[in-house]
């Protein structure tokens, strides 16, 4: 019996995707405008003494305490017991420091707090750019691999539109999912790709890390297709065969290789 093929995509990533017009400055204005709010609702789940022991240092030097050897004894006589009862003075004792520590970040018009904010947009702009816009893209410039892909495999007919010039399109988009569930296996596939791509991103592109995704990237799909609909995702890709792999290119570039098909 062949194999008939629905589709098979290559879809490149950038090395950059710096955020589109004016996403920094919105992020920053969102977040200073809101500072006020912050600092009340802040207040208001620590709005004194005992409730900041009781929520933040009382489980602090308890979750401290599991760290502490209970037979230590320093070079200097002190044993583990005198170690926490140091640290749960502190913290008994840390309340007024919180709260000048607040009044310092969100008072005066929370000057300091939206100092660091606008600060922040440049580091924002940076993360996103060499990190997670590289795999969704956005709607300004395109999307990326990841919606790509997600839209191919429930069969949005809308999703050739957002091929890219460099990217590889055989076939129309072809729905694999069980019926009924496309909108968990777009949702799912697609915050997989983002995540699985960024990781091998940050680990350099190593071959191991690029199989431990792409051997999820299988199970996931595997777990969600309609077996009447699509052959078996494999980890190796075959002219014959299913499959949704990260590959790299001979000049070192990353990109999506996506195939499906049938055996009928």
């Amino acid at each position: 019996m062949p194999f008939v093929k629905k589709f098979e995509l290559k879809l490149y990533v950038p090395l950059n995707n710096e955020p589109a017009g004016d996403m920094p400055d919105r992020w920053a204005e969102n977040l200073s405008n809101n500072a006020e709010r912050i600092k009340d609702r802040l207040l208001e789940k620590i709005p004194d003494e005992y409730t900041f022991s009781k929520l933040m240092a009382g489980p602090s030097a308890n979750e401290y305490a599991n760290f502490v050897n209970p037979v230590y004894r320093g070079k200097n006589g002190r044993t583990a017991t005198d170690v926490l009862s140091t640290k749960q003075k502190n913290m008994a004792t840390a309340y007024g420091r919180w709260y000048e520590q607040v009044l310092r970040v969100y008072g005066n018009g929370a000057t300091f707090f939206k100092q660091q904010v606008a600060n922040a947009k440049s580091w924002l702009a940076e993360r996103l750019g060499s990190k997670t816009l590289r795999f969704t893209g956005d709607k300004v410039r395109g999307l990326g691999a990841a919606p790509i892909a997600a839209y191919y495999l429930v069969g949005d007919a809308g999703a050739v539109e957002l091929i890219r010039a460099e990217d590889f399109a055989d076939g129309a988009p072809y729905d694999i999912a069980r019926d009924g569930e496309e909108p968990f296996l777009k949702a799912a596939i697609q915050a997989k790709l983002v995540q699985g791509g960024v990781l091998v991103s940050n680990n350099e592109y190593r071959d191991a890390t690029i199989t431990a995704q792409n051997a999820t990237n299988t199970s996931l799909l595997n777990g969600y297709r309609d077996t009447a609909k699509a052959e078996v995702f494999v980890t190796t890709p075959a002219a014959d065969k299913s499959f949704c792999l990260w590959r790299m290119n001979p000049d070192g570039r990353l990109y999506l290789h996506l195939q499906v098909g049938l055996t009928v």
